[in-house]
């Protein structure tokens, strides 16, 4: 028994805390799981095995785990990751640990992380309605694989590095962690999904006609579009809004207090290209988007500022833009410094701006997974892959031989979906795993199978009016 979850995006939360003033509590927005949903996850995989009784107990974590990329602690000097993987030494790889180390230490990670451990030694928890107690994991072999995304490119960086995650997975070693898991039976390919996002991935797969099975290490070694976007200018954007107001003005004030908290938001936010819309979406009644725009103009025009001469951003707009694309910012610059919070015209270029700058739309996924080299051989059945938080199946071929799936397993986080005008956003909880069962395992009377997956993908939505983190 095989099971595959993915984008769990640990992540380092305590240096984004406003701290409380007596008059108002800390200003925080939690973004890391709740960690019993991975004890009552791990529970129910254990009743599975039980119920199905099977020896053999896999678990794949494909990708996303830690979020490297995802923490103001980059700000506190000029080093950044944009660097090939074999290029990271000394203070950078310092760096590295202490991001490692810092994720680690929050409290909702050190026991999701506790459970995978506690997993890796052939134990687990019991759901708190039996008491929380530990007991033996019933399957006879357990093994946990983990495979490394975008976010988490830097894991792969040193021994170092490595040694430690596998010590906080309760595995051994240094040695690489893979970028896919092949799987015979059932014939299955796991991978994380960036190989098919060209604005993550150091290789655009759009102008390939097969991919291949092992896609060159340089890919995943180089840094990507995706890293500079999401440290330099999605994260910075709180910091910098921080900077700019300063800690009591925004807990004083309504208005910035809830844009603080949207722009922290920004990991949940889907489409991503969307953040901008959503940090103007006033259909809550939290402020207008005119009093928004208001307060947000100095920082995006720091942002442009500070990113305008950057090299590595002009490297990936020349290989990815539109050939108009450096004219449309230098405009947006300029509409910025002309008006106010009256310039329509400004924010709605903005508006375009940041749907390129964060990315764009990403072009469907399982087109690319169609150019899958074992699939185009008819080796293998199902495609497994995350990375977009957009769980899915999908059938991509069909032959005499079998069905052939694109499945995504979407993400274990918060949501904030957008409407499909990109103005208005919610919020929903999700998780998705699959579980897939060889030939042996999935025993059918009268009937001889090839294997089995199964599926599962579940939202929350609580409507609640007490908790404005609900609420949005």
């Amino acid at each position: 028994m095989i099971v595959v979850i993915s984008d769990l995006h640990f992540e380092e939360e305590a240096t984004d805390i406003i701290p409380g003033n007596g008059r108002h509590p800390d200003l925080v927005f939690r973004r890391n799981l709740d960690p019993r949903a991975y004890r009552h996850f791990i529970a129910q995989m254990a009743e599975e095995v039980e119920r199905r009784k099977v020896s053999d107990f896999d678990l794949v974590i494909a990708g996303d785990l830690f979020d490297f990329n995802r923490t103001t602690l980059w700000f506190q000097d000029e080093q950044r990751p944009y660097v090939p993987l074999d290029e990271i030494a000394g203070p950078l790889e310092k760096k590295v640990l202490k991001i490692l180390e810092a994720t680690a230490s929050e409290s909702p990670v050190k026991e999701a992380l506790e459970a995978f451990r506690l997993l890796a030694q052939g134990r687990y928890c019991t759901n708190e309605s039996e008491g929380d107690k530990q007991r033996d994991f019933p399957a006879k072999r357990i093994k946990i694989h983990y495979i490394t995304g975008n976010h988490d490119r830097l894991s792969n960086a040193t021994p170092a590095v490595r040694r430690r995650i596998c010590e906080l997975l309760g595995l051994k070693g240094d040695a690489r962690f893979p970028h896919h898991v092949l799987v015979d039976d059932p014939a299955v390919l796991i991978r994380h999904g960036h190989e098919y996002d060209r604005n993550n991935f150091a290789w655009d797969s759009e102008k390939a006609e097969i991919i291949p099975l092992d896609v060159p290490e340089k890919c995943y070694s180089s840094a990507n579009f995706g890293d500079f976007v999401t440290i330099d200018v999605a994260v910075r954007l709180p910091y910098l809004f921080r900077r700019k107001y300063g800690d009591q003005q925004i807990l004083d004030d309504p208005v910035m207090s809830n844009l603080y908290q949207r722009l922290l938001q920004f990991d949940d936010v889907r489409p991503q290209s969307a953040l901008f819309d959503y940090m103007l979406d006033d259909s809550a009644g939290d402020y207008s988007a005119e009093e928004a725009w208001e307060h947000l103009v100095p920082v995006v025009q720091d942002i442009l500022d500070e990113i305008h001469d950057n090299k590595l951003f002009h490297h990936w707009l020349s290989r990815r833009a539109k050939p108009w694309a450096p004219a449309e910012l230098e405009a947006a610059r300029g509409l910025l410094k002309v008006g106010g919070w009256h310039n329509s015209l400004a924010r709605e270029a903005s508006r375009k701006i940041s749907h390129f700058m964060m990315g764009g739309d990403m072009d469907r996924p399982e087109l690319l997974a169609q150019r899958e080299e074992l699939l185009q051989q008819k080796k293998i059945r199902l495609v497994i892959a995350g990375h977009t938080h957009h769980p899915q199946i999908c059938l991509i071929a069909s032959d005499k031989e079998s069905d052939r799936f694109y499945v995504n397993t979407g993400t274990w986080r918060n949501r904030i979906p957008s409407t499909p005008d990109e103005r208005t956003f919610g919020r929903i909880k999700a998780l998705t795993y699959v579980m897939l069962f060889s030939s042996g395992e999935d025993r059918r009377v009268g009937a001889k199978t090839f294997g089995t997956f199964d599926y599962w993908n579940g939202y929350t939505r609580h409507f609640l009016t007490d908790d404005p983190n609900e609420r949005r």
